[in-house]
């Protein structure tokens, strides 16, 4: 048997075991008892954001929770009116606060710096946090604040790509199911030590974030607001995590209209790979590892004209491994619409991971029309 056919085999096997291990971890995921209401500081930084920041808003201040909240905005030098939209929004709702950033310390990543002076003009008991293009549903507040029983520290809580009036293309729903998965693997992972979360809906206790050294600790870097933070509080402060699944917490968000968008974001992601925390980073290798390995499988087949009964064998495991992964994940979250898609989701997931992970590796990141040469290129190039 070929070198390659059985490094092939060996990475299935283990590839398929950590996923039945997130398939068993939806098991251990629980709905909030806390009946505790504590004041809750929502805040987000928003760049150039016209076109969604109004209905960001206008979800937030129309929460249904008891408890006292207050909702900040870190405008992040923006050239497009944002902060007018926001200021506006602000004079009808007391709720509101505004916070103009003109400029980043040259040791600071942008947003980072921006989304840290709100967390600091804020109050509140729990930091929730969400970006300038995602839609909350009316009981996200209360829902994330239920989960935090005595323990736990942080909650994060899954994103979709439900956003109203998209229209629903072939391209628009693979990366609903795209993102999907990244969040069924998240949530199923937390209880084996898998540790991440995304900024546009995340929670956490301010005496965490700020026991931890909070967004200064990683201000260097160009993003990890929310996973790379939360990894930080978890071994720093000690802090234990949660992961909603619960309905009324899913936060909505816009699909990338143009493959260039989705692909530079996901570049941006798999940059920060390297200063993932262990168990983190050993699934990102193994996955990245598996899909090489399988691509180049295919392709000595195909080059030497031989049959590939082992390949083709061990895709077929990875994709049931993943197929009864999500199917666990979708039926907890009534999520649907997905099945027809899997097909061309699991054909293009090899090449996908193998581009965006080399992708990642090095040259310039571009985010919100600046530029920045590698993660922690804060001050080497800015503007478009």
């Amino acid at each position: 048997m070929p070198i390659l056919s059985i490094l092939l085999t060996a990475l299935t096997i283990v590839y398929a075991g950590a996923v039945w291990l997130f398939t068993r971890g939806w098991k251990r995921l629980s709905g909030g008892e806390n009946q505790n209401r504590p004041p809750v500081s929502v805040v987000l930084a928003a760049r150039n954001e016209t076109g969604s920041i109004e209905a960001c808003l206008r979800s937030l201040v129309g929460q249904r929770y008891s408890g006292r909240f207050e909702i900040i905005v870190a405008d992040d030098h923006s050239s497009d009116g944002t902060d007018r939209v926001v200021a506006g929004v602000a004079e009808e709702h007391a709720t509101v606060k505004l916070i103009r950033i003109a400029s980043a310390p040259p040791d600071w990543a942008p947003k980072k710096f921006a989304l840290s002076k709100a967390i600091d003009a804020g109050d509140g008991e729990i930091i929730l946090t969400t970006d300038a293009d995602c839609i909350a549903p009316p009981a996200w507040i209360d829902g994330m604040v239920r989960h935090f029983e005595p323990g736990i520290d942080i909650v994060a809580g899954p994103v979709t790509l439900d956003y109203p009036g998209v229209k629903k293309s072939l391209w628009t729903r693979w990366q609903r199911l795209e993102l999907f998965s990244l969040f069924a693997a998240a949530a199923g992972g937390n209880a084996g030590g898998i540790i991440t979360a995304s900024g546009g809906n995340l929670a956490y206790r301010r005496v965490v974030y700020r026991r931890s050294g909070g967004l200064s600790a990683i201000r260097g870097l160009v993003s990890g607001d929310d996973d790379l933070l939360v990894q930080r509080m978890v071994s720093a402060a000690g802090a234990r995590m949660r992961f909603s699944v619960d309905p009324g917490t899913t936060v909505t968000t816009r699909p990338h209209p143009r493959l260039g968008d989705f692909f530079r974001q996901r570049r941006r992601w798999a940059s920060k790979a390297v200063h993932q925390q262990p168990r983190n980073l050993l699934f990102l290798l193994l996955t990245f590892t598996l899909n090489l390995s399988l691509a180049a499988s295919f392709l000595a087949a195909l080059i030497a004209g031989r049959g590939a009964i082992v390949p083709l064998g061990c895709l077929a495991v990875k994709t049931v491994s993943e197929l009864v992964l999500l199917v666990r994940a979708a039926r907890r979250m009534d999520f649907r619409g997905w099945l027809p898609v899997f097909p061309l989701w699991e054909l293009l997931h090899p090449p996908y991971i193998i581009i965006a992970g080399l992708a990642g590796l090095g040259g310039d990141l571009r985010w919100k029309d600046r530029r920045f040469r590698g993660q922690k290129g804060i001050a080497a190039e800015r503007g478009s």
